[in-house]
């Protein structure tokens, strides 16, 4: 009688099962570290945007209770799909955008008149309102809208007041 005793296959099998069973919880502790990683990105994002978003919305919109509720539908939104944003090459770009299209609807602007790639016009008239309206320093302003401080348009000078 040729090949391995049937101990011998026992023996392998149930170390397989042994391994198998020791390694099953690793997927769903995997998966749940995941989750809990992307959340954090969630909660760090939303508590680092969610003032200027809202200050944005507020001083377009020029209702602070409707700002707020635009703010609040764009952060719904962006946690229902966060993952898909979280992997894109520039998730606060995708926010901005998110926030900008909410915004336009609320002041009855057609966001979907607006090309889907956001351009050139759009984002200079943005980091304008941003620095002229919000005071935002332009790395702060680049970092809201998602871009790289290098790729801001030029901004205006504050004048002097007085």
């Amino acid at each position: 009688m040729s090949g391995p005793r049937p101990a011998a296959r026992f023996g392998q099998s149930s170390s397989a099962v042994v391994i198998a069973q020791r390694l099953a919880p690793l997927r769903p502790r995997r998966e749940h570290r995941a989750q809990r990683t992307a959340l954090t990105a969630y909660t760090a994002f939303r508590e680092r945007h969610y003032e200027p978003y809202l200050q944005y919305a507020a001083l377009r919109i020029g209702r602070r209770g409707a700002a707020e509720k635009v703010v609040t539908a764009v952060f719904t939104e962006l946690a229902v799909s966060w993952t898909a944003v979280l992997g894109s090459a520039g998730p606060a770009a995708v926010a901005w955008r998110i926030l900008h299209d909410h915004v336009d609807r609320a002041v009855g602007c057609d966001p979907t008149a607006v090309a889907a790639v956001q351009d050139m016009q759009t984002l200079h008239d943005d980091a304008c309102f941003l620095h002229e309206e919000m005071h935002l320093s332009r790395d702060r302003i680049a970092e809201v809208l998602g871009i790289r401080p290098a790729d801001l348009p030029s901004l205006p000078s504050h004048s002097p007041e007085g």
